[in-house]
């Protein structure tokens, strides 16, 4: 673990592979709802992933008058929740 937590943050790879499942993306894969990024948020959301969508929603129903911020470095889920799993065959 220690090792592993010694490799440098870095940005995202480039030209990752696409999952299967996003291909084509969906509408909302590239969805922007500002023009800019807004100067005040209550909230900064770091990922759409699972985790990142998770997080908004609950804040939104408990809070529905607050801001929240997602930011993505690509589109939407296509990080590690985007990813394909090993299917599973149960009998």
């Amino acid at each position: 673990m220690e090792e592993r937590a010694r490799i440098p943050v870095s940005l995202p790879r480039p030209n990752p592979t696409t999952s299967y499942w996003q291909e084509p993306p969906d509408e909302i894969a590239n969805l922007q709802s500002t023009k800019a990024l807004p100067k005040h948020a209550d909230y900064v959301i770091i990922g759409s992933g699972i985790s990142g969508a998770a997080i908004a929603y609950n804040l939104l129903e408990k809070k529905p008058n607050s801001s929240v911020l997602m930011l993505e470095a690509r589109q939407a889920c296509s990080g590690a929740t985007g990813r394909n799993g090993k299917p599973t065959l149960l009998i």
